[in-house]
């Protein structure tokens, strides 16, 4: 559980919404045992986030590959939470997601995602 509830959750969203980029978060539809339908067939869902500027120390000791990057990306008012099935568009690139984390204070994800 984070440190802000539903409604502190919305008034930082509110607060930080405008400063942040439009990005699409594409959720996978999935059948009735939870797996993901193939040919993968996504549902957008909009976002607001940025793409975080990683040095090569800090890809070193998170563990983040060459290729990928670090993306925050605000919870307030997002419909569906991301998961390693889905993909998400923002930053100027579509990115597969590879991990999914919290913010210390339940604000935002912070995804780990490779180019697709």
């Amino acid at each position: 559980m984070g440190l802000l509830n539903g409604t502190l959750r919305a008034v930082f969203g509110t607060a930080f919404t405008p400063l942040l980029p439009d990005g699409t978060l594409h959720v996978a539809a999935k059948d009735v045992d939870g797996q993901v339908i193939l040919p993968p067939v996504f549902t957008d869902v909009p976002v607001k986030g940025h793409r975080d500027n990683v040095t090569d120390r800090q890809r070193a000791d998170w563990g983040i590959p060459d290729r990928a990057a670090r993306l925050i990306v605000l919870q307030a008012g997002v419909a569906a939470a991301p998961t390693p099935d889905d993909e998400i568009t923002l930053a100027g690139g579509r990115w597969r997601i590879g991990a999914v984390e919290r913010d210390p204070a339940g604000a935002a994800w912070v995804l780990t995602g490779m180019p697709a």
